[in-house]
């Protein structure tokens, strides 16, 4: 994988064990009294008295004893901030009282058959909204297994997701019956009345509204919660099943936006966005289309998506932060698929869209790179070499020249430069000429990884400014390593993602 621009540096996680544990172990109280007399402790006193947090106790049963790390959710990524072990199946965690509601994730580490697999680990996510959280669970079962013993929003929220999940997988199993009776009635008439697909379509309905009735008393018991903006964006359109599957998709594609609204950017402090974005780009997928078919119908879900989440279509106020958010994510997304013409499509059509606040150079670099297309013309520049001296890239270059941005940090380029350099001499060609610039900021460790990779035959290059230099700019680089071959005329021949799309290339 790449190594991409402002992405966190890891850092060791500190294990923090509780007083108030390390005191129940000693004293040997059982796990239900332990927690009996931490909820009337915390109940009777301010939530300041003690210190400024919150705490969120889970106890887990068949919990291995292995770390288990919380993870904070944002947008469609997490990262972790914290971990413990458990002591006697119970963990504890102690969260700032000035955070803000957000969706935490607890990796509890694999099952024997997830090892032997390579499968994910066991997890679980939760609310925290400026409250105490005490929660069970089963390692084995996490999801299906929980009970929440203190907190309205937890409380709120596992109950919805419950019921959503019994209504969905009835509502899925409704319409195929709605679908295939009415297709039976169609060819072999008299078989399937139309009664019959009446009482079908009925109970169709009556699934939908009660599942919006679900939303709706939900939200309005519980304004104040977390949870029920995180409900709300489950509304849905309503699908008449007195319509066909594929008049039913296209209301669905056609209203899905209406009720829902993207304008609050707290709800970024979870998936609940991407989920929906996702949700609708796959209603746009359809099996038998051709690779270029199907990257039409997604061309028109992302018009679509623009138009509601930017105001164009959208009832609801603009928060530029989350359409550059959802900008982003589908730019993203159509990477891990190899979509580019997806990509370029949103470059051409949506670049410049986005306020190019600093978090999000990203993003506009990656739209920005779909412009340096082969054929296109790079532009010049003059930088210092590892000796100091200024070198001017139309000055030195040859036939063909290979520009390489890299960083000492990077471990993808720890394993692309030696390749490069061995590839090198058995082409012995005369007419290559390998300029690597250097993303560093500082010089010490950039030197001596040029030197530890044995690199000095090239032109080493760097300003020392990582991502801002002015030619990482221009050539809108957004990860290392990034690689570009281009000719005498600087006019690009290619753009090798990988060692072998390198060789192949030239």
């Amino acid at each position: 994988m790449l190594k991409y621009k402002f992405k966190n540096k890891n850092t060791e996680l500190q294990t923090q064990n509780s007083l108030a544990l390390i005191r129940e172990q000693r004293a040997g109280l059982p796990q239900l009294i332990w927690i009996i007399v931490f909820l009337i402790l915390f109940a009777g006193f301010p939530k300041n008295v003690f210190s400024q947090t919150y705490s969120c106790n889970i106890q887990i049963k068949n919990q291995p004893n292995n770390q288990i790390i919380l993870c904070a959710i944002k947008e469609d990524k997490f990262s972790p901030i914290d971990s413990t072990q458990s002591v006697n199946g119970i963990m504890q965690f102690q969260i700032p009282a000035n955070s803000a509601p957000v969706i935490y994730r607890l990796i509890l580490g694999q099952t024997t058959y997830a090892k032997v697999m390579n499968e994910p680990p066991q997890q679980l996510d939760f609310i925290f909204n400026k409250e105490n959280v005490v929660l069970e669970t089963d390692f084995k079962a996490p999801d299906d297994s929980l009970k929440v013993i203190q907190s309205e929003e937890n409380k709120v929220w596992f109950e919805f997701l419950k019921k959503e999940k019994q209504l969905q997988e009835e509502l899925k199993l409704a319409a195929l019956e709605l679908d295939y009776d009415r297709k039976l009635g169609t060819e072999n008439s008299g078989l399937i009345t139309k009664m019959q697909i009446g009482i079908r379509i009925t109970r169709y309905n009556q699934l939908q509204k009660q599942r919006d009735s679900i939303i709706s008393e939900t939200t309005k018991k519980y304004p104040n919660l977390f949870a029920a903006r995180l409900i709300q964006m489950y509304r849905e359109p309503f699908l008449d099943g007195n319509l066909s599957a594929q008049e039913r998709n296209e209301i669905f594609k056609k209203e899905y936006f209406t009720q829902l609204d993207f304008s609050d950017e707290g709800l970024m402090s979870s998936s609940v966005y991407t989920d929906k974005v996702f949700k609708y780009l796959m209603s746009y997928a359809q099996r038998g289309l051709t690779r270029e078919q199907q990257e039409q119908e997604f061309m028109i879900a992302v018009d679509e998506i623009v138009k509601s989440i930017h105001g164009v279509t959208s009832s609801h106020p603009v928060n530029n932060q989350v359409y550059e958010y959802i900008l982003d994510y589908l730019v993203r997304g159509f990477e891990k698929l190899n979509l580019d013409n997806l990509i370029a499509y949103i470059a051409e059509n949506y670049s410049g869209t986005t306020c190019q606040t600093d978090e999000l150079t990203t993003l506009e670099r990656k739209l920005g790179a779909q412009n340096m297309k082969m054929g296109t013309i790079v532009q010049d520049f003059t930088l210092n070499d590892i000796n100091g001296d200024t070198v001017t890239l139309s000055d030195i270059v040859k036939e063909k020249n290979l520009i390489l941005f890299w960083a000492s940090w990077c471990p993808h380029c720890e394993e692309m430069l030696p390749q490069i350099k061995q590839w090198q001499k058995q082409v012995e060609n005369p007419k290559l000429e390998i300029i690597s610039i250097s993303l560093d900021t500082s010089e010490t460790a950039w030197k001596n990884k040029v030197f530890e990779k044995g690199i000095e035959s090239w032109y080493n290059l760097s300003d020392l400014k990582e991502w801002e230099g002015k030619v990482a700019i221009d050539y809108n680089v957004y990860a290392t390593p990034t690689l570009f071959l281009v000719d005498s005329e600087l006019k690009i021949l290619a753009k090798p993602v990988t060692f072998g799309e390198l060789i192949k290339a030239f």
